[in-house]
């Protein structure tokens, strides 16, 4: 049985770096293989940066004026990833993580509503939300069928593996 086996990385040291002192012409065993595939990876991936930001509302209301708070949103990135199982290697694990809300906080908020019909109010309470911190969670999982063979055949086509025999036509 053919097993995958993932290293980690000695604190500072580029994954292209590690690759390459470990490339041999002659032997390129799996273990090699396996820490190129993370090289290629990780070469470009950053540091989550999920963090809340300061935005402004515009709330609104048919027949009422619209009135700006001020809020917060949930803005930055996080790491995700899809790679080979390290202990099945014909099955994928995957990782996708999202920049949300942990917790949230409601505030009530009073809209002027001069022209609105009569026999509804001329004041209307606007119930709205705001997160109170930001954190990488886990995005919602993607459901099994849903990626579209067609989808996956112009990835290949637009992407360096196209040259890689068993993904070719």
């Amino acid at each position: 049985m053919a097993v995958a086996t993932h290293t980690r990385l000695p604190s500072g040291q580029s994954p292209r770096l590690l690759a390459s002192r470990l490339y041999n012409p002659g032997k390129m065993n799996g273990e090699f293989r396996t820490l190129l595939l993370l090289a290629l990876v990780f070469a470009g991936t950053q540091a989550d940066e999920c963090s809340l930001t300061p935005v402004i509302h515009i709330l609104s209301y048919p027949g009422c004026n619209s009135k700006p708070i001020p809020s917060f949103a949930c803005q930055g990135r996080c790491t995700s990833y899809v790679q080979v199982s390290g202990s099945k290697i014909w099955q994928t694990e995957r990782s996708c993580m999202c920049c949300q809300e942990s917790g949230e906080r409601e505030a009530s908020v009073t809209l002027n509503c001069p022209k609105a019909r009569p026999g509804e109010p001329r004041m209307r309470k606007i119930l709205t939300r705001a997160p109170i911190d930001c954190m990488c969670r886990p995005c919602t999982d993607v459901e099994e069928g849903t990626v579209l063979a067609q989808e996956i055949a112009n990835f290949i086509e637009d992407s360096p593996m196209e040259n890689v025999p068993f993904l070719k036509k």
